[in-house]
């Protein structure tokens, strides 16, 4: 059934470029500065926003010293970001069709996992024919994505509000975090090796801000340590490549990723007397967007999933 839009005057009036100019007043908090953005007039701006209002027949802001929203405004941002979303992803598709792809997988991920690269590559074994583009980023601002449409499906940490947030969910594995070092390093030659044993050595470790690193240095807070201060901090490839080079240093990484690296000789894991639980990890997706491809990614998933 086709959606009828008679009983809403307001959709039929409503332009592209209506919701492009109201996200820029959101952002932007301004009339000057939206203007600016969008390279128009302040005139023009300002009766862009009295024709969207008077379409959508409520105030959007409310004028104090900087634009805030009104509840309607609150519900139409939502919407507005999903839409011009889609738009952006059906050129994309379109554009892709153009070039010989018969579709378009946009993955998020904030994890330093083997198994995103593994399942995209079981994917594209039974669809060469697919283009897929991963964003490496922080959690929230991946779900921020997942929200706008920006991208159609994020492998993450299941975090409480990950769980509660409205998307589908769900589990895929439960990783570990584990301490590492090259060959050679003196602690290795020992039986076990304790969380204050390791602390005052030379560290290489995740930016603070990613989940990796907030679990490493909470299983030092909950022994009552201070967590080791790195002498660098950097993602995963890097972090690899920088141990290898310097040699002497100690550093972290998912189960997932150990099992590869110690697998191809590049390090080795440290016998710790006790582990770190890095956590649940799974898919997140609009369940309501989820088409064949997507269907198909989580599957591709959920078995490479299960052989780590």
């Amino acid at each position: 059934m086709s959606p009828d839009l008679q009983n809403i005057p307001w959709a039929r009036r409503l332009k592209l470029r209506h919701l492009e100019i109201f996200l820029a007043l959101h952002d932007e908090g301004s009339l000057t500065a939206a203007a600016a953005r969008l390279h128009m007039t302040q005139p023009a701006m300002s009766h862009w926003l009295a024709d969207i209002e008077e379409a959508v027949g409520h105030p959007l802001f409310a004028r104090k010293p900087k634009f805030m929203l009104t509840a309607v405004g609150q519900v139409l941002l939502a919407h507005a970001r999903r839409m011009l979303g889609d738009v952006q992803r059906t050129d994309s598709e379109m554009q892709a069709v153009q070039a010989g792809l018969s579709g378009r997988l946009h993955v998020g991920t904030s994890l330093p996992s083997v198994l995103v690269p593994r399942a995209i590559a079981r994917l594209l074994e039974g669809r060469p024919e697919v283009f897929a583009e991963v964003y490496e980023s922080n959690q929230a601002e991946l779900m921020d994505k997942l929200s706008k449409c920006e991208i159609d499906l994020t492998v993450a940490a299941l975090t409480a509000p990950v769980l509660n947030s409205g998307f589908a969910c769900e589990r895929l594995f439960f990783d570990r975090v584990q301490v590492v070092a090259t060959q050679g390093h003196p602690l290795l030659r020992q039986a076990s090796v304790s969380l204050e044993e390791v602390r005052n050595h030379a560290w290489i470790l995740p930016r603070r801000s990613t989940v990796m690193r907030e679990v490493f240095d909470s299983a030092f807070a909950a022994h009552g340590l201070p967590p080791p201060e790195p002498h660098v901090e950097a993602n995963s490839s890097m972090r690899l490549q920088v141990l290898i080079a310097a040699g002497g240093f100690l550093s972290i990484f998912s189960g997932s990723e150990v099992n590869i690296y110690c697998s191809l000789g590049l390090i080795e894991r440290m016998p710790m007397t006790m582990e770190i639980p890095f956590g649940e990890f799974g898919a997140i997706w609009s369940a309501d967007r989820a088409g064949s491809l997507i269907n198909e990614f989580l599957d591709a998933l959920r078995k490479e999933a299960h052989l780590i």
